[in-house]
């Protein structure tokens, strides 16, 4: 099996189509745990059955890194009966999470807060174009200490974007989408404090906000790939901060990605400066 693939619970898919063999087959197929490290949850609601069959693949998984995918689509009734506090006290030694939801905040925040609040967690992808937020919608409240790997395209505020990314020492690659896309920017200076990112090789981040606090405030001196995004509809391209940070940080991009209102001047500026030309495109229209 393809290591990006997630094993599916199906009868006429392995594992358990493995386990399903004969007897020799089932006792070799059990004990593999690479086959179990990984599951993939496509349903429209969650029951108490789909907690015995994670709880199972993460017994069979072991200590292997174990990686789930929950795509969960909206439903008449909530998930109720399916046991957080069960699955909860299983904690691997790397959990990878990617979440494609569709329900609403309470569920949500039920799977993220106390399904999932595990150290061990290294990559996380949580999806929700549709949007969950509401006035009371608390924030991603996790243990952000190990996580490497980051993707979110939920609606968040700048001030939340930056907020994850210090909490997140060790992250190599980071994206965020639909940043600015819920409430109302603030009237008063946004100011974060400094923040050092020294692991951080990849960063992307689609914004309707004016991201100069980011830049005013985060140092990686390993970052090898951006890629800003700006619709049309947000504030001008950043070029003073993003000037300042290069210079700052002496960091040498080797690949810079901007989709927005940044001049051929600017662009010049910024390969004299960094060493590198941006590409540059048309910011996506809103």
């Amino acid at each position: 099996m393809s290591k990006e693939q997630y094993c599916s619970p199906h009868p006429a898919h392995a594992p358990l189509l493995l386990a399903a063999v004969c007897a020799h087959w089932r006792s070799i197929a059990t004990s593999t745990r690479d086959l179990w490290s990984s599951l993939n949850f496509q349903k429209s609601s969650l029951a108490e059955d789909d907690t015995e069959l994670l709880l199972l693949w993460l017994k069979r998984s072991g200590s292997r890194p174990f990686s789930l995918r929950l795509v969960l689509e909206p439903a008449q009734s909530q998930p109720d009966r399916f046991s957080f506090h069960r699955v909860r006290s299983f904690d691997p030694f790397h959990f990878e999470l990617s979440l494609d939801v569709e329900w609403d905040d309470l569920t949500v925040t039920q799977l993220l807060c106390n399904l999932f609040r595990s150290s061990a967690m290294k990559s996380l992808t949580y999806v929700n174009f549709r949007g969950f937020r509401s006035d009371s919608s608390p924030r991603l409240d996790h243990d952000w200490t190990n996580v490497t790997r980051l993707y979110l395209a939920y609606e968040m505020s700048v001030m939340e974007c930056g907020w994850i990314l210090s909490q997140c020492r060790r992250v190599c690659e980071a994206r965020f989408e639909l940043v600015g896309y819920w409430g109302e920017s603030s009237t008063d200076p946004l100011v974060f404090a400094p923040m050092l990112l020294k692991y951080l090789r990849q960063l992307e981040i689609s914004s309707l906000e004016d991201l100069s606090p980011l830049f005013n405030a985060f140092n990686s001196h390993s970052l090898h790939a951006m890629r800003i995004s700006l619709p049309r509809s947000a504030d001008p391209w950043p070029h003073i901060p993003f000037i300042d940070w290069i210079q700052r940080t002496g960091c040498r991009l080797q690949e810079l990605r901007i989709c927005g209102p940044v001049t051929e001047e600017e662009c010049a500026e910024i390969a004299l400066i960094a060493g590198i030309y941006p590409t540059v495109s048309d910011a996506p229209g809103m």
